[in-house]
């Protein structure tokens, strides 16, 4: 679905929407309506009276960045270089002590 919006400009674009459940009463069906998606990372989007308009974003974005160790990595245990306290490391390590 797309929504009509009204940019600084003067222009009118379509932009991705959705429904979006504006009441729900007691006695009956709930109403719906059209509203933008604000996934633009350069515009967002409010209601002026009837009509949708956009604004510019202010501030920036920040990358996400993969960590250089992963969070099990702190883990001794979990990590894949980890031998047990005895020095063993095969397969009878995992062997049950049953």
């Amino acid at each position: 679905m797309s929504i009509a919006v009204q940019f600084p400009d003067g222009s009118v674009r379509e932009v991705p929407g959705q429904l979006r459940q504006v009441d729900d009463p007691a006695d009956g069906q709930p109403g719906f309506e059209q509203v933008p998606l604000n996934c633009d990372s350069r515009w967002h989007f409010y209601r002026k009276g009837r009509i949708w308009c956009a604004r510019p974003r202010h501030g920036h974005l920040a990358a996400f960045r993969q960590p250089e160790e992963s969070w099990w990595e702190a883990l001794a245990v979990l990590r894949d270089d980890a031998g047990d306290d005895s020095g063993k490391d095969g397969p009878d390590r995992w062997e049950s002590a049953a």
